[in-house]
C-alpha cells in the first residue's frame, strides 16, 4: 500500500496521499500534518456526506470528490471500503491526478482483495 500511495506523492502536482478507513482511521500513507488523525476522521465524514447527499437525491454513489482551496485541491476517491485521499498544489495537470487515483484504486483493490 505505501508504494503505491508513494508513486502518488511523487507526482508534481500531488502533496500528500492516505489511504483511510470509512470509519475515519488512516490505513495507510502519512501526511504533512501534525493532525493526521482529525485529517482522516474529517475526509471520512466528508466522503459519507457527500455519498449522502448523492444517494438522497437518487444520483448514485459518489465514486470521487474535488474540493477547491486557495492553496490547491483535495481529492477523495472511493477505493472499495477504503477512501484515498490526495491534496494537491492545485497547479499542473488535474486530469493526470485524476487517472493516477482512478489506477492506485485498482491496484489497491487488487492488494485488499488477495488477502
Amino acid at each position: 500500500m505505501e508504494t503505491i500511495l508513494q508513486r502518488l506523492t511523487e507526482l508534481n502536482e500531488v502533496y500528500d496521499a492516505i489511504l483511510v478507513g470509512k470509519d475515519g482511521l488512516i490505513v495507510a500513507g502519512m501526511l504533512h500534518s501534525e493532525d493526521e488523525e482529525v485529517v482522516g476522521a474529517m475526509s471520512a465524514a466528508a466522503f459519507g456526506s457527500i455519498t449522502s447527499f448523492t444517494e438522497q437525491i437518487s444520483n448514485g454513489e459518489t465514486s470521487h470528490v474535488v474540493i477547491e482551496t486557495q492553496k490547491g485541491s483535495i481529492q477523495m476517491e472511493a477505493a472499495g471500503d477504503l477512501i484515498l485521499v490526495v491534496t494537491t498544489t492545485g497547479k499542473g495537470n488535474m486530469g493526470r491526478v485524476r487517472v493516477e487515483m482512478k489506477k492506485a484504486c485498482q491496484q489497491l483493490g487488487e492488494l485488499v482483495g488477495s488477502y
